[in-house]
């Protein structure tokens, strides 16, 4: 499996922690798509942010492989929220925001937990890189890495037949 990647001209520092994270956490590969300029589009004026469901759907059309990963250095929000850190459309790609995150590692986490949806994951309630951030304070100290739970719902997914017999 393979995911592209791309990232904003001031997030592209964080490709490499974030390659090497979805390797060790799902096995999947990277490939560096490089820069992928923020869809201006997707900016709202009075909320001073972008729209994360735009900047998907933008990364969508511009995506060459089944999965992928857009890293943005914008504010990002979606639907009622005040702000996200990312967001992910469930087997096909997802964005993370380095705006409000502070250092490579919670960058890392947020981006294996975006791949986590793609990948099929859903929210966790156990100490767990898929669990919930409400606020940067549970962002950092989210694991990053997948609980029990998670990794035996994962490997289930990869494991299985793609069609029925």
């Amino acid at each position: 499996m393979r995911f592209d990647l791309f990232y904003t001209a001031d997030s592209g520092e964080f490709k490499g922690i974030v390659a090497r994270r979805l390797q060790e956490v799902y096995g999947v590969s990277t490939v560096d798509r490089g820069k992928l300029d923020m869809y201006e589009g997707a900016y709202d004026v009075k909320r001073r942010q972008y729209d994360a469901h735009a900047l998907l759907d933008y990364l969508i059309r511009n995506m060459s492989s089944e999965h992928a990963l857009w890293i943005v250095d914008g504010d990002i929000y979606y639907d009622h929220l005040n702000f996200v850190m990312g967001l992910a459309m469930y087997n096909l790609a997802g964005v993370v925001s380095t705006y409000r995150l502070f250092s490579a590692d919670m960058v890392a986490k947020e981006a294996v937990h975006e791949a986590g949806h793609i990948l099929g994951l859903g929210h966790c309630k156990n100490d767990c890189v898929m669990r919930f951030s409400s606020s940067i304070a549970d962002a950092e100290r989210k694991q990053p890495g997948l609980c029990a739970r998670c990794r035996d719902i994962f490997n289930r997914k990869i494991i299985e037949p793609g069609t029925l017999f």
